[in-house]
């Protein structure tokens, strides 16, 4: 990190240079997958993939149908204003190069109300949760799989030092519920029922986990409502 990168830090100015968890992170090289941070140019490839057809809206409950650009702008825009408040980055686009247009999406978050400590430490635990979606023109190529173990591993584990991560799915969604378990999560709670606001209807999702050491496997699935 520059010198400059490190005053504009302390100073508060935080950028897609100098924040952590920023890539670009190559996922893999064959076939080419890399991790940025998502950008505003991003937003009419995001509508268009969305717009493909209701996939992403079927599988997730923060998803609208159509998809707008107004949409695209929000999300998009508390992406990089999380960085720019925080300094540190928890969303990024999935990419066949660096420059290269958005396929997907992956983001990761922090549980800070959580109470419980870890056993053997007696420090507070630190627990997140991720969640992606990939266009349906590249899904059934590995990218979600790649991009989640990534995440975990990499970043989650590695680079912001969390002891659990934890990501839910509706039962229904055997897709997404293979890429968790493919990438070493266990599913704590089969089926539990929450109201979707956007459906007006109750569904039931399904809680994984996957812990950094054992020692944390006691620790009970802290849910959180989508």
């Amino acid at each position: 990190m520059t010198t400059n990168q490190i005053q504009d830090q302390e100073h508060g100015q935080f950028t897609k240079e100098n924040a952590r968890a920023a890539g670009p992170y190559r996922v893999c090289e064959n076939p080419p997958h890399y991790l940025t941070t998502v950008d505003f140019s991003d937003i009419p490839e995001m509508v268009r993939i969305l717009n493909i057809n209701m996939d992403v809206y079927n599988g997730s409950a923060h998803f609208q149908f159509p998809y707008l650009e107004s949409h695209a702008q929000d999300r998009i825009g508390n992406a990089l204003g999380h960085i720019t408040n925080h300094g540190y980055n928890t969303t990024w686009a999935m990419r066949t190069r660096p420059d290269g247009p958005l396929i997907g999406w992956a983001h990761a978050h922090f549980k800070s109300d959580l109470s419980a400590v870890h056993p053997e430490t007696g420090k507070k635990l630190k627990l997140g949760d991720i969640g992606y979606w990939v266009s349906p023109e590249y899904i059934g190529k590995g990218y979600a799989s790649r991009t989640a173990r990534y995440i975990v591993n990499e970043i989650m584990f590695r680079e912001y030092d969390c002891d659990i991560v934890q990501a839910e799915a509706y039962t229904h969604n055997v897709p997404s519920r293979k890429v968790l378990e493919a990438i070493g999560m266990r599913c704590e709670i089969e089926a539990k029922a929450i109201f979707i606001p956007k459906l007006q209807e109750q569904k039931f999702i399904c809680c994984y986990s996957i812990h950094r050491d054992d020692s944390t496997k006691s620790i009970p699935f802290h849910f959180v409502p989508l």
